[in-house]
């Protein structure tokens, strides 16, 4: 009886960290979808990795106040149609997208995302929506140089 619940247990962690990396791996491809569709004026790219409901801010400073500059799914799409390989730094190289997995808790995550080619960083949430991980918040900042 024992060596049958040790096996059930075995089996159901087997389960779990089969899910885990599944995730992992889904929330990743969010992240480089969203990234590589600006680079590569993809919409349909950026439609697929980022919720209907997308919140993307950014903190300016304008005249002595810090303001916060909100950009939603709308504008978010069109922009990807502009060609976003003239901003890039390196362009006689690929791009490069890094992904950091800060959390994952049950159907949310927390992610930090930049790239070789733009000189801006992203801290998105995610959750996992009817099976697919969308981007819901992105928060980001330009990246300064004693930053990774």
């Amino acid at each position: 009886m024992k060596e049958i619940l040790f096996l059930i247990i075995l089996w159901l962690v087997s389960l779990l960290s089969h899910a885990q990396v599944s995730d992992e791996k889904a929330i990743e491809q969010a992240a480089i979808d969203y990234m590589e569709s600006y680079y590569e004026s993809n919409t349909s790219q950026m439609e697929r990795a980022v919720h209907e409901e997308v919140a993307k801010r950014h903190v300016v400073e304008r005249e002595g106040f810090q303001l916060i500059k909100n950009m939603g799914y709308t504008e978010l799409v069109s922009l990807t149609k502009l060609d976003g390989k003239k901003w890039s730094k390196e362009k006689d190289q690929p791009l490069r997208v890094a992904v950091k997995i800060l959390d994952i808790d049950g159907n949310i995550a927390s992610i930090k995302a930049l790239t070789n080619q733009y000189n801006f960083y992203d801290y998105m949430h995610l959750a996992k929506i009817d099976g697919q991980w969308k981007i819901i918040n992105v928060l980001w900042d330009s990246r300064k140089e004693n930053k990774n």
